[in-house]
């Protein structure tokens, strides 16, 4: 929206020898000219700031041009609620001014009036509810804002050191890179990391040590395996008893969700925000996550039992429970998204015929003799008004939805072989690391392919390569190295680049990921990871951030192991 002020007019410069000075109609005529463009300009642009002021100056005048937003109107989101106050307020009128007892077929536009109000006005909501269900979004910051809660960071000092940094990076990563709020890991009969948001309990200012003290007299879990998750606040009292940390729990949690270590353990995180571990590739990081703790306690060769399965500890609840074909989200908005996108149009239209035939019953009535009453007419044209809303409304959600990216079937990739090597010269430390790598990738994500070059050499393959062929460190790889800024070609094939790579990877290959390895945070790049993948888009903003999560991991570790 734009507004006009006039400011204090301004004395004009004298006119130069070879311009003459213009008369005072062509100046008004200018200035309004000038004006009428430039809030038209105003008005057709869509503002970048909540407000500004432009300085427009014609014929010795100067005119601030106000400029300023409202929320959820300018992008539209919010105007099913603005039709919907103006309708309750027509119908209010209508009411107030109508004389005498409303007639049955004033009643039935009225009762039609009041329940299509009510679904046009939650319209905003359920629009933000099929977003979250889609998109699979990640917030760093903290949802919990409950008081009486305290930030931790304790890791147990008896573990070795490089243990304690590996079981940093990890519950940092976890925390950033999931809706997670606080983790707890607990491990052979005590609590070796607590990180996050957790109640504040007796002596937790005190200190790490005090932390994880506290946790071990107010959580003692069952050594069992369980691997389940819960998605809303009703599913928290349906875990297995003691498995969560009830006590610490903050009072807002909503969600949690339990893996466990191979070789023994459990590794627990909850959250604030409801759904937050309802996308099953969040779940996927989080076991990658407890699959490297296990091999960081218990060995590379623990495993987790094959009978221990991911559960939903929401089953028993309406909407929620398992089914054959179960997507993997269990969010209704989610497994419903066609048939609410539909919705409202079959509503509006069958709000329309109720309607019509309304209408059309009272001009063949007697009533209609001494003519329509106002008050029934105002009564149709706000039941008509939120009709046509929810009809288009309908239609708007259907041509947003989404469309899922096709996955190429690698089975049938005559050119592709499978392998797994790494360079023997690395320390074995360094080769666990990259294998654990390409297993995170592999199962969480829609990479087929992972090579890992490091300083001028391949360590590292992982997937399907074309046989007899070794990965290649290209000009376009060097260039990402040089400028030490990671690159992603969602649809390889519309990129020139892809010749360096088709000639090692499958010709099939859909989109690439290259991300550079820094040792240090401001150290230039000496390295670089390259993730082929077998769907076009098939990587989202998450899955980039855990790629650079881990290109910044194995860098670290291939520059110590040098």
């Amino acid at each position: 929206m734009a507004m006009l002020a006039p400011l204090p007019a301004r004395v004009p410069p004298p006119p130069t020898e070879h311009h003459a000075a213009p008369s005072l109609g062509h100046s008004a005529r200018a200035a309004g000219a000038l004006t009428a463009a430039a809030a038209a300009a105003v008005v057709s642009r869509r503002p970048e700031t909540v407000r500004s002021q432009v300085l427009l100056r014609a014929a010795g005048s100067d005119f601030a041009i106000i400029r300023f937003r409202i929320p959820g109107v300018d992008d539209l989101t919010m105007l099913p609620r603005v039709v919907t106050a103006f309708c309750v307020a027509l119908f209010i009128y209508n009411k107030v001014s109508a004389y005498g007892d409303p007639d049955s077929f004033r009643q039935v536009s009225e009762t039609l009036a009041v329940v299509l109000s009510l679904l046009t006005w939650s319209i905003p909501w359920v629009t933000g509810r099929l977003e979250e269900a889609v998109r699979r979004q990640v917030d760093a910051k903290p949802s919990s804002r409950k008081p009486g809660s305290i930030q931790t960071l304790a890791i147990k000092q008896e573990l070795p050191s490089e243990l304690q940094l590996d079981i940093s990076w990890l519950s940092s990563s976890l925390l950033r890179l999931t809706n997670a709020d606080g983790l707890a890991i607990w491990h052979e009969g005590s609590t070796i990391c607590s990180r996050g948001i957790v109640k504040r309990l007796k002596g937790f200012a005190a200190g790490s040590e005090f932390v994880l003290q506290g946790l071990d007299a107010a959580w003692t879990p069952d050594a069992a395996p369980v691997d389940g998750y819960c998605a809303t606040r009703r599913g928290l009292g349906a875990f297995p008893e003691n498995l969560l940390p009830g006590k610490v729990l903050p009072d807002d949690t909503e969600s949690a969700i339990v893996k466990p270590l191979p070789g023994g353990g459990h590794l627990v995180l909850w959250s604030a925000r409801p759904r937050a571990f309802d996308k099953e590739a969040d779940r996927l990081w989080v076991a990658n996550a407890a699959a490297k703790l296990g091999g960081l306690l218990h060995g590379p060769k623990s495993t987790v039992p094959d009978t221990v399965l991911e559960e939903c500890f929401e089953d028993t609840l309406p909407l929620l429970a398992a089914e054959e074909d179960a997507e993997a989200s269990r969010d209704p908005f989610a497994r419903f998204d066609l048939q609410i996108r539909v919705a409202p149009t079959i509503v509006g239209v069958l709000g329309l015929g109720v309607l019509i035939f309304n209408r059309q019953a009272l001009v063949f009535s007697e009533a209609s003799r001494m003519g329509v009453d106002p008050a029934q007419t105002r009564a149709d044209l706000c039941a008509g008004v939120l009709a046509i809303t929810l009809v288009l409304q309908g239609l708007v959600w259907v041509s947003e939805t989404p469309k899922s990216p096709d996955v190429e079937d690698t089975t049938e990739w005559d050119d592709a072989r499978n392998v797994l090597w790494v360079d023997p010269q690395l320390a074995e430390g360094a080769c666990q690391e990259l294998v654990w790598s390409w297993s995170a990738f592999s199962k969480a994500t829609r990479a087929c392919s992972m090579a890992l070059f490091w300083r001028d050499k391949c360590v590292m393959q992982g997937g399907l390569f074309q046989p007899g062929m070794d990965p290649v460190q290209r000009d376009f790889c060097k260039e990402v190295i040089s400028m030490g800024k990671g690159r992603y070609l969602a649809q390889l094939n519309n990129y020139p680049a892809k010749e360096e790579f088709l000639d090692f990877l499958p010709k099939k290959t859909q989109g690439l990921l290259l991300t550079p390895l820094r040792p240090a945070r401001n150290a230039p790049a000496a390295g670089l990871l390259v993730l082929g993948l077998n769907a076009m888009r098939g990587f989202g903003k998450v899955d980039q951030a855990w790629a650079a999560a881990l290109a910044e991991k194995l860098a670290v570790t291939l520059d110590s192991s040098d």
